[in-house]
């Protein structure tokens, strides 16, 4: 891509290459839309977003999940940026939002949700109003509920404790479906 940290404008050939580098899920003026806000953010013209820059983002700031989001996100030049939104957008699939949130999940990115990675994610959002005692109950609680529902697809390894891999988190969150977090791009005649 022809980007550069200091580039004020996309140019058409920009746009094209970011729309197919995220399938097609945001159109030309999300781009720009986004670019702009990237553009507002990236103070120091570097290329990319820092923790602070992006903890300036009002709607994430107060997020209970901003820490993890922000590991997520830090450090991605515009393109992947947009590639990794993407998953958020309107035109994305159930399993593009799915898979999102999975990866938001499994902090350790090992390609599975482990009692560790459920830990930091459940700590993010409880912080210290849960006592450790309620803590660590709800997070027996949902390994419990991981076991039994293993068990009834008769896949269940003897005494495994491995964690939650990507297909099994879509079939515990099958009957999820309108709470699935969606990103809209505002565009300038949006009011």
């Amino acid at each position: 891509m022809g980007l550069t940290a200091s580039s004020l404008n996309l140019t058409q050939y920009d746009i094209e290459d970011v729309q197919q580098h995220c399938d097609g899920k945001f159109t030309s003026r999300e781009i720009q839309a986004l670019y702009a806000r990237f553009r507002s953010l990236d103070k120091r013209h570097k290329g990319f977003l820092t923790e602070d820059e992006l903890m300036a983002i009002p709607e994430l700031a107060i997020s209970p999940l901003a820490p993890r989001i922000v590991q997520m996100f830090q450090n991605q030049n515009f393109k992947d940026f947009v590639k990794m939104l993407s998953a958020l957008s309107p035109r994305a699939s159930r399993d593009d939002r799915l898979r999102f949130m999975f990866q938001c999940h499994d902090v350790d990115r090992d390609g599975e949700i482990a009692r560790s990675d459920l830990e930091t994610m459940t700590r993010h959002l409880v912080g210290s109003s849960v006592s450790e005692e309620d803590f660590n109950a709800l997070i027996h609680r949902a390994f419990e509920d991981l076991r039994a529902m293993r068990a009834e697809r008769a896949d269940a390894r003897e005494g495994s404790a491995r964690g939650v891999a990507f297909d099994e988190f879509r079939r515990a969150l099958s009957a999820v479906d309108r709470t699935l977090p969606t990103v809209r791009v505002p565009v300038d005649d949006d009011a």
